[in-house]
């Protein structure tokens, strides 16, 4: 991928800015299914992603910290000033405010570690206190098992890769930073090398294996999703993408590959017509033949 804003639902967009991986089907026997979430996994060997607060408030708050058992409640995520700004409500016999204040680092097993510089309840400081009593934010936050979010000590540690809604993406994250309101990831060691020669300025691309997307299957995969608008990044629903098709057309390649172009999921849904399908097209040409 690359250049990709990919929405995983509804309401959670990644920005991809490169990718490189593999899809790894989770069935034996089957292949990877494009209307199937669950029928995969991307295990990503290089790339960059960044994720905004606004995602990541959905994640937190629906996948995470939607069970009406979570230790955590109300939490508001602000990404600002190089920093990660968490407020909430610890949820015990009596619900205790928080606030923390947190830098951004990277776990040596590949996750995000938001390391707390600063923690208030009611508008005071405890961290001495907690230290006072040996307490730690571990102590009072008991997250189960598959949450995609632990507690060490006074630190959030999470793990991308359980806490993002299917299709699972799972990679070693090894560096990351704040740009604006984005937490950047990136994985592996320098950006990713284009898969082939030729491909669009913003693409989803397979090559190899098979991959089955609604009623067709192909074999020794050559598929590129192609932006009509490369001007800004290639906005892609993997939920709502046979909407995308519809409202595309594709060619055949020499090699017997196939390049769908599609409008962005943003212009889909606001109803906007994008320069370059072949319905504009033919409407261009039509003013063109009605002119004096």
């Amino acid at each position: 991928m690359r250049n990709v804003d990919l929405h995983l639902t509804d309401d959670v967009t990644l920005r991809v800015h490169a990718l490189r991986g593999r899809f790894v089907p989770t069935r034996p026997g089957t292949p990877p299914n494009l209307d199937l979430k669950d029928s995969y996994v991307v295990e990503v060997d290089a790339g960059e992603t960044a994720i905004d607060q606004a995602a990541l408030n959905t994640l937190m708050n629906k996948y995470v910290f939607g069970d009406e058992k979570a230790p955590i409640k109300d939490l508001d995520i602000k990404v600002e000033d190089g920093v990660v700004k968490e407020k909430g409500k610890l949820d015990k016999k009596i619900d205790i405010p928080f606030k923390v204040k947190g830098a951004v680092d990277v776990t040596p097993d590949g996750k995000l570690r938001i390391h707390a510089k600063s923690i208030k309840s009611l508008g005071l400081p405890v961290k001495p206190l907690m230290k006072l009593f040996g307490i730690e934010m571990d102590d009072m936050v008991k997250m189960p098992p598959g949450h995609g979010v632990t507690v060490d000590e006074n630190d959030f540690i999470i793990d991308p890769e359980e806490m993002m809604p299917p299709p699972r993406m799972r990679g070693h994250i090894t560096a990351v930073r704040i740009e604006g309101d984005e937490i950047v990831q990136t994985f592996g060691s320098a950006a990713p090398p284009p898969l082939a020669a030729g491909l669009s300025r913003n693409h989803i691309y397979w090559r190899g294996g098979t991959l089955r997307f609604g009623k067709l299957t192909m074999r020794d995969t050559d598929l590129e999703l192609i932006d009509q608008d490369p001007s800004d990044p290639f906005d892609f629903s993997a939920p709502r993408y046979n909407d995308m098709l519809i409202a595309g057309y594709s060619k055949n390649t020499p090699r017997l590959g196939l390049k769908t172009y599609l409008p962005d999921y943003d212009d889909l849904k606001a109803g906007r017509r994008v320069a370059g399908t072949p319905g504009a097209a033919a409407k261009r040409a039509s003013l063109r033949r009605s002119r004096p």
